[in-house]
């Protein structure tokens, strides 16, 4: 990949996309804080941020599935460096593959990239992490054994599924894709699944989980690719959107993939730059989908150095990926960003470390023997260091002002008598009294 081309479209609209960069990470990503203390003594106050309220996320697909231990303990250690949410697979092949058996368990019959949900809980019970689900219906990921019944009984078994994963998770997990790609692949969908698909599985999930956060996630070609020409008020996914808040269909959330699934000469073609590569354009379709007043998330990330083409190429992965998530994390109304694959070699579709299927691309952050690529070191500069905050200094009266990062802190108040120290939950802007918000 050449680098110059790659990213022209940024490097024409510098100077407009590091204004609205700034001035949205500024606005949307930081507060004005004011820590109340019981009296007016004279303190040090020293804080750190040690959490994020924004949600960096990746797929845990490959958890307890590699093939040795070494691999598994290096995996657990850089994911939990990372990121604060995992994405939990929930597909219907994976977690019904013969009828009637359910792979929750953690002592269920393994299947590759296929972790049990209860595997994946327990990783993020212990590191603090938040789950999500992923997906709960999709033209995709169907079990064959689906495929021997009418639309009738599918319909019939569509709803047991949700019925039985809202009764073990719907407490445990706060958000689910309720529904998957069914834009871009509805015609698939009706022929596997039946007429309005997608809007049958809506309804299920305002039934089953209606405290849970309820996406609707999107395909990359049906959001970015779509744009360019139109503009962001006329790609399909607002279109789709708009369809179904007008039928009354519940939707809390917004996901939209962004996998640059293009060969290497295809990822050069002004068409696909100007769609996919082009802060503007990007701006323009983030800003038409925040009109919804929905939360959004950037749901998949695939950003490909092309498996085995060598660090250069790997440079330039690193470079995208940065330009993409500072744009993405200024966004107003953007709460997450999950990144799809954090190893190469370990994708969908394809044997285990060779270049077939998704593993060509090399979309992970780390490479097949889980060494950190110049784009794990990116994000961590990013997200542990750059956007975070620490701050120091004595209180007037009986308060400490700051402005930070939304997120949790870790503070020490020394007096001369004493040091006490506390954990904080700073997620929106205003006076919180230490150790609790004020309200």
């Amino acid at each position: 990949m050449d680098r110059n081309t790659i990213l022209k479209y940024f490097d024409e609209n510098r100077a407009y996309a590091d204004k609205k960069i700034a001035e949205g990470t500024e606005k949307n990503r930081k507060g004005d804080f004011e820590l109340v203390f019981a009296d007016d003594a004279e303190k040090t106050v020293t804080l750190r941020q040690v959490g994020h309220t924004f949600k960096f996320g990746c797929n845990a697909f490959m958890l307890g599935c590699f093939e040795s231990e070494e691999k598994e303990k290096k995996y657990i250690e850089k994911f939990v460096d990372l990121f604060n949410l995992a994405v939990v697979p929930f597909y219907w092949d994976g977690i019904e593959p013969r009828e009637g058996t359910l792979r929750f368990g953690k002592d269920a019959e393994p299947v590759y990239r296929r972790p049990a949900p209860d595997t994946v809980l327990e990783f993020c019970k212990k590191y603090g992490i938040e789950p999500k689900g992923h997906c709960l219906l999709w033209a995709y990921g169907l079990p064959e054994w689906l495929q021997k019944y009418d639309e009738r009984e599918k319909k019939r078994l569509t709803e047991k599924r949700f019925a039985e994963i809202s009764a073990r998770y719907a407490g445990q997990i706060p958000s689910f894709d309720i529904i998957n790609e069914s834009g871009s692949t509805y015609a698939v969908g009706k022929k596997r699944l039946f007429e309005d698909y997608e809007e049958f599985a809506l309804d299920l999930g305002a039934k089953y989980f209606a405290g849970n956060v309820k996406f609707l996630n999107e395909a990359s070609d049906y959001i970015w690719y779509y744009a360019r020409p139109r503009g962001g008020k006329c790609i399909p996914f607002t279109m789709q959107a708009e369809k179904l808040l007008g039928m009354g269909k519940k939707i809390d959330a917004l996901g939209m993939q962004y996998h640059l699934f293009f060969r290497e000469q295809r990822l050069a073609e002004d068409e696909i730059l100007n769609s996919y590569l082009d802060p503007v354009v990007l701006l323009d379709v983030l800003e038409t989908l925040g009109k919804f007043g929905l939360p959004m998330q950037i749901s998949e990330v695939t950003v490909p150095s092309y498996f085995g083409t060598g660090k250069e190429n790997e440079e330039v992965q690193a470079e995208v990926i940065e330009e993409l998530y500072r744009l993405w994390f200024s966004v107003a109304g953007m709460e997450g960003i999950d990144y799809w694959n954090l190893v190469d070699g370990y994708a969908a579709f394809a044997r285990q470390g060779s270049a077939e299927g998704e593993n060509y691309y090399g979309g992970g952050l780390m490479g097949y023997d889980l060494c950190e690529k110049p784009a794990y070191r990116v994000l961590d500069k990013l997200i542990n260091h750059e956007w975070k905050t620490s701050a120091e200094g004595k209180n007037v009266r009986k308060s400490f002002s700051f402005r930070g990062f939304y997120g949790t802190y870790e503070a020490e108040v020394r007096t001369a008598e004493k040091t006490e120290k506390f954990t904080l939950e700073l997620s929106h802007a205003g006076k919180y009294a230490v150790g609790r918000p004020i309200e």
